[in-house]
């Protein structure tokens, strides 16, 4: 019976070996391939840019959140109290960069578009307006 806890945990080892590696080389690398595609010539690659952005994000917050799976799963205790740490650590980062984003995106939005008839009327001259 102890070979086979033994065994799991050796592969459970490895999956969270593998995990940090990929978290720690793919989101960096996901990063540079985003800057590389935004400084693009003549000009940048939004939507390669914001795919690789994406992709980084997503590595960055599942790696974390399947490694406190994987140490809750097999007893690591400590383990996966440290990677719950750095998981909400980073859902939290990778959220408030969302909401950044569309807060953003929500004070570049333009003025909503007038109404249809719409006569705007100006001082010192004519009224050229129905009704006025």
């Amino acid at each position: 019976m102890e070979t086979a806890d033994a065994e799991s945990g050796d592969v459970s080892g490895m999956i969270l070996v593998l995990l940090a590696f990929v978290w720690l080389i793919g989101v960096p690398l996901c990063l540079w391939q985003a800057i590389v595609a935004g400084l693009g010539y003549p000009e940048g690659d939004r939507a390669g840019m914001n795919a690789w952005m994406t992709a980084a994000a997503v590595i960055f917050t599942a790696a974390p959140v399947l490694a406190t799976g994987i140490c809750v799963f097999t007893g690591r205790v400590v383990r996966a109290w440290i990677f719950g740490l750095v998981a909400v650590a980073c859902v939290g980062f990778v959220l408030r960069g969302l909401y950044m984003d569309a807060r953003q995106a929500e004070l570049r939005r333009g003025p909503p578009p007038l109404p249809s008839g719409y006569c705007a009327e100006y001082s010192g001259g004519d009224s050229d307006c129905p009704g006025g």
